[in-house]
């Protein structure tokens, strides 16, 4: 049976009709985009066709409003059994973005856009990453999210849905993002994705890790081989390479008793109890009133605010906290040549000039250029410490490390009745650094190389 829906009469007409099924392609994403139970969509151009699982179609129009009542989705007062397919021509509308593929109203009464997974990244890299980053910056992303979505796929029957269109999975936005840029990036890499051995990898990943990612064991729990916390090889500077968060203690105890299930008093100190080897808290110990408790630093900060809390790689207050990496970490090496010949030489560096450059690099001072020379030419180092204290405004002497407070490490700053947390990056830190990955691209780096880095032991291969 086919029901035309129009806005003044409704026409019905009745012939024989099989549904399709509604099981994906192999290729296929299926992105969940509400799940409100009531829906506005509409089309840009054409009609909004519909099938039910009772196998009716019905012509919507060009917009119309669906409620989710029970099993059946109500249009202009007919109940349509669900799961509930629409496509048309045109692109589908719905909250004001355009999407392609169709919509697929569920059972449980989510909205889901469902599309070819190549579709999808097309709306996915421009919402991630910027449309004009470097194309192997771009390229990586495009693998990495690839990958993402089909091994969250593997999980579609518990859910319904494999991704959810925000950074809780990836940032999807539709077709109305779409650049000519980014969709290159997409199609040159179709169909690839990063293996492990013979399984898909899991390619987490974040905005920046404020100079070295972390390893999924200390933020998650599971020991996964290639993602381990590796530094970054190339200095860069972000919209949040640094910043700042203040909280109330009262708001912060909440989050304790939430987590540990204990009431431990008012809160009057916070202890950074563990870091790991770039630096980033993996515990913190909360002295109370009532008790002590001590809690997964990453845990801390989801229940918190995860926007607000950018990372958890914490900087001490009252001072600069180092974190004694090397200008080139070990184990990579430059696309450039090294000036092996002075590979020993520190460039006529004291110690102290050495973190003081450290410093430099990581506030920005140096552009990428330099930073480059710097590593390839480690005898070029006095000069460019000079350079730098020329063009620092905070680095006029050479810096010295926080030491810690407590037995525990380094208390987070009290103020008044608030807590205040300084850090670097933003993210959970695990995998590849969006940020880091455009300062390699913008090095030399390809793709391949970028992932390699961020997932180590891993592979690009077709996907079958």
């Amino acid at each position: 049976m086919i029901l035309i829906l129009c806005r003044k009469k409704i026409f019905v007409i009745v012939l024989a009709f099989l549904l399709s099924s509604c099981e994906a392609h192999a290729r296929d994403v299926y992105v969940r985009l509400s799940g409100s139970g009531s829906y506005s969509i509409g089309i840009t151009q054409g009609n909004l066709v519909m099938t039910d699982s009772e196998g009716r179609l019905a012509n919507l129009g060009d917009s119309t409003a669906i409620k989710v009542s029970g099993n059946n989705a109500v249009i202009m007062g007919h109940a349509f059994m669900m799961p509930v397919r629409i496509t048309g021509e045109g692109f589908l509308m719905f909250n004001g973005k355009t999407y392609r593929g169709a919509f697929l109203i569920t059972q449980r009464g989510g909205l889901l856009n469902v599309l070819d997974v190549e579709q999808y990244l097309c709306g996915v890299l421009p919402a991630e990453v910027g449309a004009s980053w470097p194309d192997e910056a771009l390229r990586a992303q495009a693998i990495s999210a690839r990958t993402y979505v089909i091994k969250q796929s593997m999980n579609r029957s518990e859910k319904g849905y494999d991704v959810v269109d925000t950074d809780s999975d990836q940032v999807y936005k539709g077709a109305g993002v779409e650049t000519a840029k980014t969709n290159q990036a997409v199609s040159s890499t179709a169909g690839e994705i990063l293996t492990y051995g013979n399984e898909i990898a899991q390619t987490y990943f974040h905005s920046d890790s404020g100079g070295h990612t972390a390893n999924i064991a200390d933020v998650w729990g599971s020991k996964v081989p290639y993602l381990t916390g590796v530094p970054e090889v190339v200095s860069y500077k972000s919209p949040v390479s640094t910043w700042s968060a203040r909280f109330p203690t009262s708001k912060i105890q909440a989050v304790v008793k939430k987590i540990t299930g204990s009431d431990i008093g008012n809160i009057t100190e916070i202890q950074v109890s563990e870091v790991d080897d770039g630096g980033r808290a993996v515990t913190m110990t909360f002295i109370g009133s009532k008790g002590n408790k001590t809690i997964k630093a990453s845990q801390f900060r989801t229940n918190l605010d995860p926007r607000t809390l950018k990372s958890t790689m914490f900087t001490p207050s009252g001072g600069t906290f180092n974190i004694n990496n090397d200008l080139t970490p070990s184990g990579l090496v430059s696309p450039k040549t090294r000036n092996t010949s002075s590979s020993s030489s520190s460039g006529g560096l004291s110690f102290e000039e050495e973190q003081s450059l450290a410093q430099m690099t990581a506030e920005g001072v140096f552009t990428s250029t330099e930073l480059v020379d710097m590593l390839t030419n480690p005898d070029k180092k006095k000069s460019y410490y000079q350079t730098g204290l020329g063009r620092s405004t905070r680095t006029k002497a050479p810096v010295q490390t926080v030491k810690p407070k407590s037995k525990y490490g380094y208390s987070i700053e009290k103020s008044g009745n608030d807590f205040v947390f300084y850090g670097r990056g933003w993210g959970h830190g695990v995998g590849l650094c969006q940020w880091g990955a455009l300062a390699m691209a913008e090095q030399g780096y390809t793709a391949e190389k970028i992932l390699m880095h961020y997932y180590p032991g891993t592979a690009v291969r077709k996907f079958r």
